[in-house]
């Protein structure tokens, strides 16, 4: 008899459990759909570097290590391999996918071989139409690459003034 009662509570605890689990599965709702309204105008990101920038000699990427990379959305908007030199504004013109909100530019630089560990900082510059909007610099710890995330918040439609200055 004991037996038997064992299979039947068994059987009643995992026939609950799977019941359980198919209803809650059916009647979960999915994640929520955010939707993105792209703002109007025209973005470019302006980059300018107190150092050169080379590539990574100990980066786990695949092929060409960055020197330099900015990313909006988990894109790459820029990837140079190359060395990048310093004073010298690097531009991504007409970025895609600016939204309406808050943007969030990842930006990441290592500095060139050879240099001696020291603070280092990269000046960001958020244009709209060629007006800047947002102005911010990233600092790095000595002898580290500079990184960091300038949020920039768009607002969905143009300021007056930049009406009459384009």
């Amino acid at each position: 008899m004991r037996p038997i009662l064992a299979f039947v509570v068994a059987t009643t605890i995992l026939g609950g459990l799977a019941f359980y689990m198919s209803v809650r599965r059916s009647g979960a709702a999915g994640a929520p759909v955010r939707i993105i309204e792209i703002a109007p105008g025209r973005f470019d990101v302006e980059l300018t570097l107190t150092f050169d920038a080379g590539p990574d000699p100990f980066a786990l990427d695949a092929g060409d290590p960055p020197s330099l990379v900015v990313m909006l959305v988990g894109k790459e908007i820029l990837r140079e391999t190359a060395t990048v030199k310093s004073g010298h504004p690097r531009v991504v013109e007409d970025v895609p996918g600016v939204a309406t909100g808050t943007n969030e530019f990842f930006v990441r630089a290592t500095p060139a071989d050879g240099s001696a560990p020291a603070v280092r900082a990269i000046r960001v510059r958020i244009l709209r139409d060629g007006h800047p909007i947002s102005a911010q610099s990233l600092w790095s710890e000595p002898g580290q690459p500079v990184e960091g995330v300038v949020r920039v918040k768009v607002e969905a439609t143009l300021d007056e003034h930049d009406h009459e200055r384009s």
